[in-house]
């Protein structure tokens, strides 16, 4: 009976137990057969080569690892990126490699790097993340190498007193640097002096990156240049005459004009510019993706899935008493919303129908996961044999389960409506505009969720044109093998698709291209089209391009109505005239309209945005639009300044070309650049955040793997194989 109590009271600890016995029973036979291998590389020889002749072997990576434990130790891996510099990051990124927080370190460079204005676009931030797995050892010795060679050395005094000073915040007085440090000897076998080296090597490798990243190159010029950007503005008083607005007015144009019209911008990109394209007309196809889909309401799932009982909701407000939205950090005094807070818990009376709502949430999201995760289990059970690396689209299109049969088959075992279909090849615009699919997102390790466009469009058989795939995103889908399952941001749709065809961007054979998209149909109003005919795009083209015409000659009549009588009985007789006679009688087509606030967009502003969105979807979209709106605001400035330099006034005729708008313009309002005594009140602030923001960003460069290793010259030496292990020539050969 004894017995059978201690059993009770030790469960989990004999599970452990239990649980280790079983890991050592299953690894022991490959280790054993790793270790009967006969093995060619002592602990002395060469594993890398680097510098004037230097190398690495496994001692030195051994010793570097027990260095890095010490370092741990001492909390260095929690300072560093406590210190908030991007340099200290990315350094304890490098160095403690945390798998758990990797992707929460990532989404906060990609947030930091937004907000601060760093010149680094979010795929630098994967690309760090994917090249620093698992090496910190050798980045350790490569770092304080380089540190060494550029004389940046850090005493073991100046490393102690530092820690003196840190240790103490780092764990609230609970401990002093000198017995932190030495217990860590203790149990490193390190001598207290080879630990404060150790810390003084991280200080070097910190001084050497400030030393590298710290150009300080700006000039008088770019700071003043700066200050006239952050002070200029200018607002526009000012008729707007778009060519859209006068396309009910245009002529149908004849079918020699819309075949001419397909064939002159076929192989442009819509909405790309240039000089010969101002406008951006474009017919070639972007690329396209043809999904199979699963989705289950989860209105539906409510009907099926029971309200968590009474007893489950107590069950958890007892469980979670410490936890929000139970126990929550208040204001000690109500009235001060500054004073200190305190922790307040909320009695069960307070939080019990929230407690249940989300209870029941969960049940029925678990429930839908559940459903579409067997679907999966069903459509791809037949890929368990298969070489994901070697295997053929066709080969997964044979091996693929029938999506339709399966969804037919749960909706009957689990008595809900399982929506299933196949799409059209469709554009990623296709897929945002849909109701349904435009939503959908699947989790990943990273705190944003990846949307379904994106993970669709990754799929190699799109080449260069496909997404890429974060470190902590979802890996990119194969053809035909399931994802999922999703989620829409609102909550109401569980899904699970598959890729089962996909095309590069092409030009379209002829101008009758065109495709019905077989949207999902879930029994909710869809505003998008199911249909795209590529001949209307053109025709619209054509009849925009008439209407410009148009709008030219109604621009040029009212501003000479404007040079003789005031603005409002001219905008009078224009909306007689050209306004749309079924609009709203109280909305006018023509208004006196203002655009405040205009700010001049530099070359380094749009270099910035390129940086800040590649990788996104629709990112082109976004340059194209920056793009747009950089040339509209020059274009005012120079008007302004021409008619400055003639003594020339307001009203005039602005035509820009890009949006196929003319502007007849009232007033032009520029403000002051600011003067020299607020220049100088300001430039070392100004120095200083330019500089900060030169040298974060350059922190990447100089931390990002592949750099170091190519800086220092690393290369692997090659060791013979087992056929060659008598064999001496070329053993310590480099590749």
């Amino acid at each position: 009976m004894h017995l059978v109590k201690w059993i009770r009271k030790n469960m989990g600890k004999l599970m452990a137990v239990f649980v280790i016995v079983i890991m050592i029973a299953f690894i022991m036979p490959s280790l054993l057969n790793e270790l009967a291998k006969p093995s060619y590389r002592d602990q002395n020889s060469a594993m890398y080569t680097y510098g004037d002749g230097l190398t690495i072997n496994r001692v030195d990576l051994q010793n570097a690892s027990v260095q890095l434990q010490a370092l741990r130790g001492l909390m260095i891996d929690r300072l560093l990126p406590a210190l908030g510099d991007v340099r200290s990051v990315l350094l304890g990124q490098l160095l403690f490699p945390e798998s758990e927080n990797a992707a929460m370190v990532s989404d906060e460079l990609k947030n930091a790097a937004m907000q601060s204005g760093l010149r680094i676009n979010p795929s630098v931030v994967d690309e760090f993340f994917k090249q620093s797995r698992g090496r910190a050892e050798l980045f350790f010795v490569l770092l304080r190498y380089e540190a060494e060679k550029a004389g940046c050395a850090v005493t073991g005094d100046t490393a102690g007193n530092i820690l003196k000073s840190v240790i103490p915040q780092l764990t609230n007085n609970q401990v002093d640097a000198a017995t932190l440090v030495r217990n860590l000897s203790a149990s490193t076998n390190m001598s207290d002096e080879q630990i404060l080296k150790s810390f003084a090597d991280i200080l070097a490798i910190m001084s050497y990156s400030r030393v590298v990243t710290d150009t300080e190159n700006l000039t008088m010029a770019q700071l003043e240049n700066t200050f006239a950007r952050m002070n200029e503005r200018m607002d526009v008083n000012l008729v707007e005459f778009a060519a859209e607005d006068f396309v009910d007015k245009a002529p149908q144009p004849s079918e020699a004009e819309v075949i001419g019209m397909f064939e002159k911008f076929k192989n442009n990109t819509p909405g790309v510019t240039s000089d010969e394209n101002p406008v951006g007309f474009g017919y070639k196809l972007p690329p396209r993706v043809a999904i199979d889909y699963m989705m289950i309401k989860v209105s539906d799932l409510k009907k099926n899935v029971a309200p968590p009982t009474e007893e489950e909701v107590e069950e958890f407000y007892r469980q979670n008493l410490e936890r929000p939205p139970i126990t929550e950090e208040v204001p000690e005094d109500p009235n001060d919303p500054n004073s200190k807070t305190i922790k307040k818990q909320k009695s069960y009376a307070e939080v019990a129908d929230m407690i249940k709502k989300g209870l029941h949430t969960r049940k029925i999201n678990a429930q839908g996961t559940k459903i579409l995760s067997e679907a999966m289990e069903q459509t791809d059970s037949a890929f368990e044999s298969i070489d994901f690396e070697k295997a053929s689209v066709e080969t997964l299109k044979a091996k693929a389960g029938d999506y339709a049969g399966v969804a037919e088959n749960i909706s009957k075992q689990y008595n809900i409506k399982v929506y299933n279909g196949r799409t059209s090849l469709l554009t990623a615009a296709d897929f945002q505009s849909d109701l349904n699919l435009g939503r959908l997102v699947i989790a990943g390790q990273s705190r944003m969720p990846t949307r379904l466009i994106k993970l669709i469009f990754a799929v190699k058989e799109l080449g260069d044109e496909a997404t890429k795939m974060g470190p902590f995103e979802p890996t990119a889908p194969k053809m035909f093998v399931s994802a999922g399952p999703l989620t829409d941001m609102a909550g109401d749709i569980i899904a699970i698709v598959r890729v089962v065809d996909a095309a590069k961007s092409a030009a379209p054979d002829s101008v009758d291209f065109s495709y019905v998209k077989n949207l999902p149909n879930i029994g909710e109003p869809n505003l998008a089209k199911d249909k795209f005919v590529l001949k209307d795009e053109v025709i619209k083209d054509c009849k925009k391009l008439a209407a410009a015409q148009i709008a030219d000659k109604a621009a040029n009549e009212f501003l000479g109505l404007v040079k003789n009588q005031n603005w409002d009985a001219a905008l009078a007789k224009l909306n007689s005239e050209y306004g749309k006679k079924n609009a709203d009688p109280n909305e006018k087509t023509f208004k006196m309209q203002s655009m405040d606030s205009l700010k001049r967009v530099s070359a380094m502003d749009i270099e910035q945005t390129k940086m800040r969105v590649a990788g996104m979807m629709g990112a082109e979209s976004i340059i194209d639009q920056s793009l747009l709106y950089a040339k509209l605001v020059d274009t005012f400035y120079n008007e302004f300044e021409q008619m400055q330099a003639k003594n020339q006034q307001p009203p005039v005729l602005i035509d820009f070309d890009p949006k196929l708008t003319l502007y007849v313009v009232e007033s032009f309002d520029v403000g002051s650049p600011g003067t020299q005594e607020e220049f100088d009140s300001i430039r070392l602030r100004l120095a200083l955040q330019e500089d900060f923001i030169d040298a974060q960003s350059a922190a990447f460069g100089f931390y990002m793997p592949d750099n170091i290793t190519a800086r220092v010259n690393l290369k692997e030496v090659v060791q013979p194989k087992a056929a060659d292990a008598n064999d001496t020539n070329d053993a310590n050969g480099a590749k």
